[in-house]
């Protein structure tokens, strides 16, 4: 985002006869009238006139018509720039944003206008996305629980849920308002209205988990199995999470220990290992939580893809992690990677099928992002059905790296679930549980991948797992 705080308090003070507040004041609905010609970053004079003339008549501005006006401003404070005979652009795109987002919020509250339904409607458009983001971010009153209502009630509202995910971080106070109310409404057949209310429901599990236990009668009944299993999962998950990293606080599943047969779902590619009790990470590291680490440790390098914003917000899965960046993770939260044969048996939590949810591709989406219902990128952790042992994201989202090298079979693999040792400098590493850019064939179980361990991509995350006697975690 370029600007997050009024910029033409910061800028250059507007020069008698126009002050800042009221440069603002008549720049603001000539940046909303240009932003709403997508693409459009200039206009001439005798266009902007009819746009501007108002707001100039409002500040009682004395220094002659629209086109006096735009020549001081341009002259004056370099927020405007001229481009050739009589044509005028702000200077930088993020004032454009900036000054739309602020026209918004005034017409809402000042003028009583019906502004926020017309930019609830370009949601998931990037080229309105900032200035969303930017209306949110404004304070004192914000406009967060009225916009996000108008949100919900649109498909886009749950075809874009990363979206969302942003205007939760950029709001200046966020309300679970708008979200009770969602999961509050009758359901009806509407599956569209369902779709909405899951992501609804993912979004109040994180702003007030208490809000939801208020839910659950009434969710419980709800027609939508997803939504069901969520509510369902979502109990067994909470009783059986003990345990989080001091540092990082990386919430871990307690995984009990036993046998199964390792590999895909041929006899002949299996091998019984035995697991002795772990802990295993509830969801692949986030941002959030590797934030923690790069602050704590300056000399890591940042991720790959760290300031990108389809894969930068707090909840996503960290992506662009080499091996070694996941190692020194693990290791500084007080943990380590998983073995591949701990990773397996986690995932299958005592399955034997395809996927933990058993062999049935069509439901698929209700436990996994994967290529078909992603949306081309990650998506935050927690919002799919977990498997039996309360894990999220073990398929699909991102690839997991796993402590071992890489071997093209189980020939003389380890069979009491600790690592496989590379054979060699260098040796690539396992990868596990697919991706969002991935069909449903790897997205499964027993699927497996490699990569040099030097490898950053944007699909490529890990979870930290542990000894449960390990003294450096603490109950939750």
């Amino acid at each position: 985002m370029l600007i997050t705080c009024a910029p033409l308090s910061a800028a250059k003070r507007i020069a008698s006869p126009v002050s800042a507040r009221d440069g603002r004041r008549v720049l603001q609905p000539a940046a909303l009238w240009m932003h709403e010609h997508e693409g459009r970053t200039l206009a001439s004079a005798e266009e902007l006139s009819p746009v501007l003339g108002p707001a100039l008549d409002a500040v009682q501005w004395r220094g002659g018509g629209a086109a006096d006006f735009l020549r001081a401003v341009r002259d004056d404070s370099g927020l405007l720039t001229g481009w050739g005979h009589d044509e005028y652009g702000f200077m930088h795109l993020g004032f454009q944003e900036y000054l739309a987002a602020r026209e918004v919020r005034r017409r809402h509250f000042e003028d009583g206008a019906d502004v926020l339904p017309a930019l609830a409607a370009r949601h998931g458009e990037s080229w309105w996305r900032e200035v969303a983001l930017l209306l949110v971010g404004l304070e004192e009153p914000t406009v967060f629980t009225p916009y996000v209502r108008e949100i919900a009630e649109l498909p886009a509202f749950a075809e874009h849920p990363h979206l969302l995910d942003e205007l939760l971080e950029d709001a200046a106070e966020v309300s679970k308002a708008p979200f009770v109310e969602l999961l509050e409404a009758s359901p009806g057949a509407d599956e569209g209205l369902w779709a909405r209310q899951l992501v609804a429901l993912n979004v109040l599990e994180r702003l007030d988990p208490e809000a939801v236990d208020a839910l659950r009668g009434r969710l419980a009944e709800h027609p939508s199995s997803e939504l069901r299993a969520r509510v369902s999962g979502r109990v067994g998950a909470a009783e059986r999470a003990a345990l989080v990293t001091p540092r990082g606080g990386v919430e871990l599943v307690e995984v009990p220990g036993g046998s199964f047969q390792m590999g895909d779902e041929v006899p002949r590619a299996q091998h019984r290992v035995d697991i002795r009790p772990f802990l295993l990470g509830r969801y692949p590291v986030t941002n959030e939580e590797y934030a923690r680490f790069l602050e704590a440790r300056p000399d890591v390098e940042e991720p790959a893809y760290w300031g990108d914003r389809d894969f930068n917000q707090a909840r996503q899965p960290g992506v662009g992690v080499s091996w070694h960046d996941a190692e020194r993770f693990c290791a500084w939260s007080g943990g380590r990677l998983p073995s591949e044969a701990e990773w397996e048996y986690a995932a299958r939590a005592g399955t034997t099928t395809r996927f933990y949810h058993g062999d049935d591709e069509a439901s698929l989406g209700d436990h996994a992002w994967y290529e078909a219902n992603a949306g081309g990128s990650t998506n935050p952790v927690g919002q799919k059905v977990p498997n039996a042992f309360g894990l999220h994201d073990m398929l699909g989202n991102v690839w997991e790296w796993c402590g071992d090298a890489w071997h093209d079979d189980y020939e003389g693999a380890p069979t009491d679930g600790s690592a496989r040792e590379e054979e060699g400098p260098g040796a690539a590493r396992v990868l596990r549980g697919g991706s969002f850019v991935y069909q449903a064939w790897l997205v499964r179980c027993a699927g497996r991948g490699r990569l040099q361990p030097d490898g950053r991509y944007q699909d490529l995350g890990f979870r930290v797992a542990s000894s449960p006697s390990s003294s450096d975690l603490r109950s939750l």
